[in-house]
C-alpha cells in the first residue's frame, strides 16, 4: 500500500516538474564531466547543483517507474524496509 502511494506521489511530482519547465520534456542528460562538476559542487553544499542533478536525472526516474509499472512490479517496494 505504501509503495503505491509513493509511486503516485512520484508521478505527481514529475508531472508538476514538467509543467514548471513549460517544455513538456525532460532536460537532456548531463555529460560525464558536467555530472562530475555538479556532484562535487553538491558535496560542497551547493543546493543549486543538487537541483540540477535531480532535474537532469528525471528521465532515468521515469524510466524505472514506467518499467516497473508495466511489468506489474514496484521498484519502490524492493527498496523500502519491511
Amino acid at each position: 500500500m505504501l509503495h503505491m502511494l509513493l509511486e503516485a506521489l512520484a508521478a505527481k511530482i514529475l508531472f508538476f516538474a514538467l509543467h514548471l519547465s513549460n517544455t513538456g520534456s525532460f532536460p537532456p542528460p548531463l555529460s560525464a564531466e558536467e555530472e562530475q562538476k555538479y556532484l562535487l559542487a553538491h558535496a560542497g553544499g551547493d543546493l543549486a547543483a543538487r537541483d540540477t542533478l535531480i532535474e537532469h536525472n528525471l528521465r532515468l526516474v521515469v524510466h524505472v517507474i514506467k518499467n516497473s509499472w508495466y511489468k506489474g512490479q514496484s521498484h519502490f517496494c524492493h527498496t523500502l524496509p519491511g
